[in-house]
This record gives structure tokens, sequence and C-alpha cells, in this order.
């Protein structure tokens, strides 16, 4: 969870980046986008139940944010379908993670098992 999270946070973080510095794009959603992914990375080295509850809450921010993203025009396309696309994969990162702990390990998949 902590690998996964921070992986996560380090490239939205580059999205973001790539978000705030050309001179084309708008400011205000690079910078909503580098406030989650910090959040991420600083979820991912905190407290257990901040942990299990991060995903969620950036994978619902990012995935807002892109759809809001892709809905104005003065946002590039790509930039809004990447952070849709990584907000999608925090809440997929929540998702596995909630099965693992949720369903008893003899009824998970093979992949998701500790063993």
């Amino acid at each position: 969870m902590t690998l996964g999270l921070s992986i996560l946070g380090l490239f939205s973080a580059l999205l973001a980046l790539a978000a705030i510095f050309p001179i084309s794009e708008p400011k205000w959603f690079g910078f909503g986008v580098l406030a989650a992914a910090l959040f991420s990375l600083g979820a991912a080295f905190s407290a257990p139940h901040i942990r299990t509850g991060a995903p969620w809450a950036v994978g619902s921010a990012l995935s807002i944010w892109g759809l809001v993203g892709l809905g104005m025009e003065d946002v590039s396309a790509w930039i809004g379908w990447a952070t849709l696309a990584f907000g999608l994969a925090h809440l997929a990162l929540g998702m596995l993670h909630f099965m693992r702990r949720v369903v008893p390990s003899e009824r998970l998949p093979r992949l998701l098992r500790d063993t």
C-alpha cells in the first residue's frame, strides 16, 4: 500500500508539474493536481487509518478534477484524461486494499493472497 500510494503520488506530482509549467495551461488546474499528489505522498507514510482512506479520497478528487478539466476549454485534453486515469488508478488501489482487508484469504484470487 505504501509503495503503491507513493508511486502514484510521484507520477501525479509529475503530471501536476506538466500542467503548471506550460504557459498555455491554467495554473489552477495544475495546483489542484499537485495538492492531491502531495496528499497521496504524505498519506503513504502516515498512520494506517489515513493510508487506508487516502486512495479513496485522492481517487475521487482526481477523477472529479479530471472531469472538470475535460469540460474546460483552456485545459489540454491529454492533461484532463491523464488526471482522470490517475484518479481511477487511485480508486483501483483503494479497491484492492479493501478486498485484501475484508475478503477472507481463501476466497481471494491467487494474485491478491499473501502466501
